[in-house]
């Protein structure tokens, strides 16, 4: 399993607070506060994590990050965000939405999610482990785990098969996507921990893990429970 940064693997330490230095539009600055930002959460947790540590890293006054985040908690929130809608934008280029669905299209997704999780070991220790033991935390993850669950819900309800003629077909969805979610990031937090396991491997055991479920699903409704 790779380990690099989130971001430009080619830049350089000091790269951020050379960019902070000049003159550059707010998007931008507050960009560089999240990539100083991620890499000492991830290292150091949130709590040890102090907002001038911070603004040391991304080259700038205190001032200034206080400027664009009003407290360390929203600023943990906008990365958390910012991971989460990256990693979903990377499982959604993956595939062609006028696919048909079948194991191959899952493979893709699934690949996509474990690329993104090899490439950026950071932004996946905070999505996946360090915020596990941060209350501050708990509602942002919460908020997140739901949109992730409804996005995978709405998606799987796109096959028309799954859970035909199922009386509580949106539940049955709900749970599907529940389960799919959390087996994808349980093996997620074990594969950061166990980094000598090869991606195609885990690919695989995946996808032989998920499909079935799904498959079930598309199954004799009557046999659907």
């Amino acid at each position: 399993m790779k380990m690099t940064r989130i971001g430009n693997p080619s830049e350089g330490a000091g790269e951020p607070a050379r960019r902070a230095r000049r003159r550059m539009p707010a998007a931008e600055r507050r960009l560089v506060i999240l990539d100083a930002a991620i890499t000492l959460f991830a290292s150091r947790g949130y709590h040890a994590t102090s907002m001038e540590e911070i603004a040391g890293a991304a080259g700038i006054s205190k001032a200034v990050v206080y400027d664009h985040f009003s407290s360390k908690q929203e600023l943990y929130t906008r990365l958390l965000e910012r991971i989460r809608g990256d990693l979903d934008a990377v499982v959604t280029a993956s595939s062609d939405p006028g696919e048909e669905p079948g194991p191959a299209r899952v493979r893709l997704a699934i690949d996509a999610f474990f690329g993104y999780v090899e490439a950026h070991p950071d932004a996946c220790r905070l999505l996946f482990l360090e915020v596990q033991g941060t209350a501050e935390a708990a509602a942002i993850v919460r908020e997140l785990e739901q949109k992730v669950t409804a996005t995978l819900s709405a998606s799987l309800g796109e096959n028309a098969l799954l859970f035909r003629d199922h009386p509580q077909r949106e539940r049955q969805l709900r749970i599907l996507a529940e389960l799919l979610k959390s087996a994808i990031h349980g093996l997620a937090s074990w594969w950061y921990r166990n980094p000598d396991v090869p991606r195609a491997e885990l690919v695989d055991r995946t996808v032989w893990l998920v499909w079935p479920a799904i498959e079930s699903a598309a199954g004799d409704p009557a046999t659907v429970a």
